[in-house]
This record gives C-alpha cells, structure tokens and sequence, in this order.
C-alpha cells in the first residue's frame, strides 16, 4: 500500500522528481570539491536543472555561458558537468522550438571535444597515451550527449503521439455522444408517434361512430342527438389535452411530463375501466374483467397495457362490424400481467387499408419490455389479441376470483 502511495505521490509531484537529482548533484558537488570556485561553478552548473521543464532555452543559455567560462577559468572537469546531458536532454524534450533541440546536440557535441582536449592535454593514465585516453573520452561524451538527445526527441513525439490518440478519443467520444442524441430523440419521436396514433385512432373511431350512430338516431329520436353529441365533445377534448401534452413536450424538449404543470399524466393499467367506459357509453358493448390483486405497474408496462387495450377496442370499432360485442380481461401474476381483448366481430372478414401501424407499434411497445402479443382472427368469428408483459415485481397473489365490471 505505501509502494502504491509513494508511485502516486512522484506521479501526481513532478517538481519533486525533476529536483532529486540536481539536487543529489548539489549534494556530491559539497563533498568532493577541493576548493571555493571549484565547488561553486560546479553549483552553478547544476543549478538551472530545477528549471529545466519549465525554462529549457533559458537553461540551455546559462549552462552555455558556465560552461564557455569553466574552460577559461578551470582545468579539471567538475561533478556539474553531469548536468550537459540532463540539459541537452530537456532541451530537445521540452523547448517551444524544435531548433533549440539541435542547437543543444551542436553545443554539447562541441563541449565533449573541446572539454577533454583542455582539461587532459598530453596527459595519459592507466597506462594509456593521452591522445588514446582523450579518444575514449570523447567518444564516451558523445555518446552521452547523443543518446540524451534522442531520449528527449522521443519524449516529443510519445507527447505527440499522446496528444492526437487523446484528441482522436475525444472526437470518437464526441461522436458517440451525439449519435447517441440522436438515437435517444430518434426513439421520443418514435414514442410520440406512437402516442399520436393511439390518441388520434382511437379518439377519432370513437367520434365517427358516435357521429354515424348520432345521425341515423336523432331522425327518429331528436332527444339523443344530445347525448352524442355530448360524448363526441368529451372524447374530442380529451383527445386534445393529450396531444397538446405531447406537443408541449416536443416544444419543452426532454425533461419528465409531470415536471410541467399542464402534462397530463401518463394513462396506466388502472385507466382500462374507465377506458372501457367510455367506450360502453359510445355504444360499443363491452365488459372487464379483472383476476387477481390489482397493484401499481412499473410506469412503462402500465402504459403499454393501456395502449394495447386501448388500440385492441380501437380496432374492434373499425373493423368489427355493427353489433360486435368485446371482452377485455386483465390477469395479475406474480411476476408478469396477462391482457386479453376479443370480440364476436366479423373476424377474418374484415379487412382494413393496410396503412395503420396499430398492430406494429403494439409489437413494438411489448417487444421492448420484454413480453409477448399476438393478434388474430378467432376460429368461428371475431379477432383474439392476448399480451403478456413482465411486471419485475414479484411477491404478489393471485386474487381469488374474478372481478366482472
């Protein structure tokens, strides 16, 4: 655990790495100077090194100018010497312009002759000649400035390389987001859409058989003129409170219904009786039937009931024939609900454009939460539409019997 601070702590502090080792320089230039100026100018050598990250031309300048002045003024070679690679190194890594780099390999190129030549001279140890031991010298110097430099090159381009695969993430990532923007508007508008077809092809059946049956009634009875037209009014204005809260929605942009004062919530499982309702009020016979212990669904499946109910009766209208009668079943189970919409219409025999979307968009609706419909015609006459939909809240029982409204 502490290897793992420590690695942390050096990671997160570079000015405590960057100072270790002038000052581990600074500290072996104290010990092995022989006297005051040898000591200080090899000082003076390390201490730009604190800076070479932040200020490498002007670090490179001022170890130039020591340098220049140590073969003037001092014959011997100091421990601050040390510091030539650590600079040419920074200065290719991490000056603004790429020619200080090169500058930086000429000076110390230059510095690993000129040095040997005026500190050694003639002089030979080891049993060498001085003119072999200055070779190895120079060769070893170079060498050192060399590689410094080519460290540092790489540096600049690793950061490089960084720095585009950094921005080519960061446009992927921003790609992504706004694909994913527009997949999420692209399924809200898709919802709406279905949401409009539901609201407009149910309403609108509703308001042209009450208008049919309004028609042909009020010749021979005037009084019940009224009365439809009264339901044609109700259904109509509901119609329209739900898609200006669609609309409202579209204007709004995202944002949850009920966070506006003016959304009407979201029909549930638990508005199938009063659907049921008012569509026995517009004339078409039909009948709930309720099995099990009715409880609150997840916001999504009692929504999917309402609309599978909801586009079943819808169609028993359209398409049925006058004088169909309809039977709408709920099962609650423990972990799924059970719907069930039939009626003793003309079945088979009907027919319709083949351009609604009722159907599909009622595959659709159950498919995404997991569960299952199908929809054909009854042997014998009428049409059978039964959905099953997981309702992920286990721990409830079956009621007893069943509840006819």
């Amino acid at each position: 655990m502490g290897h793992m601070e420590s690695g942390q702590f050096w990671r997160e502090n570079r000015w405590a790495r960057d100072a270790l080792v002038p000052t581990a320089l600074i500290m072996l230039s104290l010990v092995s100077g022989r006297y005051g100026g040898f000591t200080i100018l090899s000082i003076a050598l390390v201490v730009p090194l604190y800076w070479r990250r932040s200020e490498p031309e002007i670090v490179f300048g001022i170890t130039v100018l020591l340098a220049l002045l140590q073969l003037v003024v001092n014959r011997d070679p100091v421990v601050g010497d040390l510091a030539i690679p650590l600079v040419v190194h920074s200065t290719a890594a991490y000056a603004r312009d790429r020619a200080w780099g090169w500058a930086a390999l000429g000076a110390g190129l230059l510095g690993s002759v000129l040095g040997p030549v005026f500190w050694f001279g003639g002089r030979g140890y080891y049993g060498m000649d001085g003119y072999s031991q200055i070779a190895v010298i120079i060769a070893v110097a170079m060498a050192t400035v060399v590689i410094s430099f080519l460290i540092g090159r790489r540096e600049v381009s690793h950061d490089r390389e960084t720095k585009v695969a950094s921005a080519e993430r960061d446009r992927l990532l921003a790609v992504e987001r706004d694909q994913r923007a527009e997949m999420a508007a692209a399924a809200e508008r898709t919802r709406i859409a279905r949401e409009l077809h539901d609201i407009v092809a149910h309403s609108l059946s509703v308001v042209v058989v009450q208008a049919d049956g309004g028609y042909a009634a009020a010749k021979a009875k005037p009084e019940v003129a009224q009365q439809v037209l009264g339901t044609i009014a109700e259904t109509a204005r509901a119609a329209l409170a739900d898609m200006r809260r669609l609309v409202g929605v579209l204007r709004a942009g995202a944002g949850p219904e009920s966070d506006h004062p003016d959304y009407a919530p979201a029909p549930t499982a638990a508005d199938v009786p009063e659907l049921v309702d008012q569509l026995r009020r517009a004339g078409l016979p039909a009948e709930l039937m309720v099995v099990g212990t009715e409880r609150e669904l997840p916001p999504g499946v009692g929504l999917t009931v309402y609309r599978v109910v909801q586009e079943s009766l819808t169609n028993v209208i359209k398409h049925a024939g006058p004088g169909a009668k309809a039977e709408v079943a709920l099962v609650y189970g423990d972990n799924e609900i059970q719907l069930t919409v039939l009626d003793d219409g003309r079945g088979a025999a009907a027919f319709g454009d083949g351009l609604g979307n009722g159907l599909t968009g009622m595959r659709e609706r159950v498919g995404l939460l997991g569960g299952t419909v199908a929809a054909h015609p009854r042997p014998g006459g009428g049409f059978l539409v039964t959905a099953s939909l997981p309702t992920a809240e286990p721990g409830h029982r079956p009621g007893k019997g069943p509840d006819r409204r």
